[in-house]
């Protein structure tokens, strides 16, 4: 690849003669000038020179204020400055250290001293350059991994294993857990290639998950057809039960909208449930969290005696809700373990009331009349 030297002295003569001390270790260098500090700094911020050889005394800017505005520059600050000096003064010398010029050389210049120096900070050019790219793979992969991890834990238990290495199991009070299950999938799927069945489940989950990204809820796992979410987990949310709600209603107008024009029609039936779960990793070596106890069993089996396109929730979600939401009571259902329950489907949202007043009212008694 092509290096780039930018060389800095307002004398002409002394420019060209480096170019040809240059031209000795490699013919293709690319060589750019400027006379004097200011253009310097301006120069190396657009163009980004390999190594920049410098004099010191040079009008409007001298070498050394140039080196200072190129370090403190975060653009410009990794490029090794050599700097030209006829000054032998100890101090002079030590602030070019100080502020971190890569080497200096005396004049007259001495080709030999010229080259050595040169050479060095080359290598150093291409040894930081390495770094960097190095730097930004090791960036790229650890967002790839975040990326996965957030796709399978929740924010909180990425932050434990980050800072201590492991995730105490925990108990979490008020949370609602929903499973989304398609409706005859087996069936459906059963003569699908491979290819098609994935890009079913990817385009249905990509939905599902941007649906769920703008609520204050995780996605807990995918089983096959099933996806779980819960809301309150790990973080409380005083809202689970209405963000859970309104996910739901998402994503099942998401599939109504999409069977309109897509050739397979997807069903969901969605189950929910109340109530305190635990969660854990849980093993480390495969870092899989997951929800355990009465809670996720009851919305599992709620999800069970759902009907296609309904959502299904138990009494302490309706008596939170009813006030906003129109649900239809179901006949009581028995299920395994609790015996009798009641079970309710949230149809839609309760029309607002709209006050119609009415002119023989209005005559009588002007009372507004409450419709719906």
């Amino acid at each position: 690849m092509e290096k780039t030297i930018l060389i800095v002295d307002d004398k002409y003569a002394i420019v060209e003669y480096i170019k040809d001390v240059l031209n000795k270790v490699d013919s293709f260098f690319k060589f750019i000038t400027a006379d004097n500090g200011y253009q310097a700094y301006k120069t190396a911020i657009t163009e980004k020179p390999d190594v920049i050889i410098m004099d010191y005394d040079m009008p409007v800017m001298n070498g050394l204020e140039a080196l200072i505005r190129l370090k403190r520059n975060t653009k410009t600050k990794n490029i090794p400055v050599i700097i030209l000096t006829g000054n032998t003064d100890r101090n002079k010398l030590k602030s070019l250290t100080d502020h971190k010029a890569f080497n200096y050389i005396k004049k007259p210049i001495n080709d030999h001293d010229l080259i050595t120096k040169f050479n060095n900070a080359l290598i150093l050019s291409n040894a930081l350059k390495q770094i960097k790219a190095e730097k930004q793979k090791l960036l790229i992969e650890k967002q790839k991994t975040d990326s996965i991890l957030k796709a399978i834990l929740p924010a909180k238990i990425i932050h434990d294993i980050k800072k201590t290495g492991y995730s105490t199991p925990q108990k979490y009070k008020n949370v609602v857990v929903t499973f989304f299950d398609l409706v005859d999938f087996t069936k459906k799927t059963r003569t699908m290639s491979p290819r098609r069945l994935i890009k079913e489940l990817n385009e249905i989950y990509s939905a599902y998950d941007e649906i769920i990204s703008r609520y204050n809820c995780t996605r807990i796992k995918t089983v096959g057809d099933a996806y779980i979410t819960t809301c309150g987990l790990p973080h409380p949310n005083e809202n689970a039960i209405f963000d859970s709600i309104e996910i739901a209603l998402e994503i099942r107008n998401f599939l109504i909208n999409r069977n309109l024009s897509n050739p397979v029609k997807w069903e969901v039936k969605t189950g929910m449930y109340f109530g305190d779960v635990i969660g854990s990793l849980v093993s480390m070596t495969n870092s899989a969290f997951d929800i355990f106890g009465h809670t996720v069993n009851m919305a599992a089996r709620f999800q069970a005696a759902c009907d296609p396109m309904q959502i299904n929730i138990p009494k302490n979600m309706k008596e939170v809700i009813e006030h906003k939401y129109r649900l239809i009571e179901r006949l009581p259902h028995k299920v395994k373990g609790q015996g009798i329950m009641h079970m309710y489907y949230v149809h839609h949202p309760a029309p607002k009331p709209i006050f119609i007043p009415q002119k023989e009212e209005i005559l009588i008694s002007n009372k507004p009349v409450l419709a719906y």
